[in-house]
């Protein structure tokens, strides 16, 4: 049983389940997607195995077993006029209309908590809980979106959105990490499933940055 973000299912999920068919076609899967709150609620709740958890806190309940850094930046259609950017301040991408992802993720709680400037002009935003929509919008040219580079991997990977890293000093990455119950033994068919979930999300990720190298040796930058 695996509880993962909503991102994940247009990019970590159906790498994680054409590998698990094709090296343990005996393995089966309860897929369930949610907020980071709601994955460990589930890992606690004992009705998730594993979790893949955007920014975890810390906490002795939980055993993480993989974690991994995530820039933040913003992502942008390729004919933005950001989208050549080497990098961006968030003054810069308050200057363009924002799509905005739900306070119930992390990093909308953090922006709010850190540059709550962002949000003062409440005409230059849309806000919502999904994050199809979000890129959709996004991929039509005007907004603008601040994010991972694992929420739009797919996209990233065809080119059809740009991630363009934030500068300023005290912006954090984000994190991505694979949990467990630290006072639930781990089974050996759960010990596989979470393995390769790490796995699958660091080779996602390994994809997507290779494609914006070479996207920027492309364009000379």
């Amino acid at each position: 049983r695996v509880v993962a973000m909503d991102s994940h299912s247009t990019s970590v999920l159906p790498r994680l389940v054409e590998r698990l068919a094709a090296e343990h076609p005996r393995i089966s899967l309860s897929i369930e997607l949610g907020s980071s709150d709601d994955a460990v609620a589930a890992l606690l709740g004992a009705k998730a195995d594993v979790a893949a958890v955007f920014n975890l806190t810390p906490r002795r309940e939980l055993h993480t077993l993989w974690s991994g850094e995530l820039p933040l930046g913003c992502i942008v259609a390729p004919a933005h006029a950001l989208a050549t950017r080497r990098s961006v301040s968030l003054q810069e991408v308050g200057a363009h209309p924002i799509a905005l992802q739900s306070k119930a993720l992390a990093i909308r709680r953090y922006l709010e908590a850190h540059y709550h400037w962002l949000f003062n002009d409440a005409r230059n935003r849309i806000e919502t809980n999904s994050l199809q929509l979000v890129k959709m919008l996004v991929k039509a040219g005007r907004h603008v979106a601040l994010t991972s580079e694992l929420d739009a991997a797919p996209e990233l990977i065809a080119g059809t959105l740009r991630f363009v890293p934030v500068r300023d000093k005290g912006a954090e990455p984000q994190t991505v990490g694979v949990a467990i119950d630290a006072g639930k033994p781990l089974g050996p068919v759960a010990k596989v499933v979470a393995q390769t979930l790490a796995e699958t999300i660091q080779a996602c990720l390994a994809e997507v940055r290779a494609s914006a190298a070479r996207g920027a040796v492309h364009t000379g930058l």
